[in-house]
């Protein structure tokens, strides 16, 4: 099972998500130190983890309020050997492409975009792809039903993230949907992130078919654990 932290940036920070109140969240601290800083953060994930993936949710432009673009390039310029997901409230295929001359431009590769749900307009999922991979972030908040009708009409053919969003910030899966909805979605690669509270969870999520999870709970409580005891 593959984890791949989670990162929300507002305004140029790390922040702590929960229960998707997005703009209430405050920046991270552990253990009353600050980790708001990105490179930070992950380098000290990378210490305790075989960290692989990081998913980075832009949530000044998932909310039409900025963006952090020039603070995203600076993380991945820091940590080339680390892929990214990047949801940054694309809605139109016009802005994937931009994204992606953007990234041309600065030289960066090592990111996927993040296609979420909850900004996507309604185009054909393939206009999207524009020769470049992307994961689709079904957002649970009351339209993913058709968002699932959608996938299995056009039998799309990419990771699929099932995003809990009022359950972020470990607070408990709903197993018996998750399975359901892998069922239905047949042979896509599932992540599930919101809602994971515990690595015992994680066993449980590889039984029923998921692939990877995105979690910043489980991973904060590493670093809070030696900020306690010691490394």
């Amino acid at each position: 099972m593959k984890i791949i932290l989670a990162v929300d940036i507002l305004n140029g920070k790390v922040v702590k998500a929960f229960a998707g109140l997005r703009m209430n969240y405050k920046p991270l601290l552990i253990q009353n130190r600050d980790f708001s800083d990105a490179i930070k953060l992950i380098k000290e994930v990378k210490k305790r983890t075989l960290l692989k993936e990081v998913y980075i949710a832009d949530l000044n432009s998932i909310n039409k309020k900025g963006t952090n673009n020039q603070y995203i390039e600076k993380v991945l310029r820091n940590f080339p050997e680390l892929i990214f997901l990047i949801d940054a409230g694309f809605d139109y295929p016009i802005s994937v492409y931009k994204y992606h001359k953007r990234k041309e431009y600065k030289n960066l590769k090592n990111y996927e975009i993040v296609l979420g749900t909850e900004t996507l307009r309604n185009f054909k999922l393939s206009s999207f792809k524009q020769s470049k991979k992307f994961q689709l972030s079904i957002d649970f908040n009351g339209e993913q039903e058709s968002w699932l009708r959608k996938i299995r009409k056009e039998r799309v053919d990419c990771n699929i993230i099932l995003m809990f969003l009022e359950k972020i910030g470990g607070r408990g899966l709903d197993l018996p949907l998750i399975k359901k909805i892998i069922g239905l979605l047949n042979s896509s690669k599932v992540t599930v992130g919101g809602g994971l509270k515990t690595e015992g969870q994680i066993s449980q999520l590889s039984r029923i078919g998921v692939e990877s999870v995105l979690s910043s709970t489980l991973l904060h409580r590493k670093i809070s654990r030696d900020e306690i005891f010691g490394p």
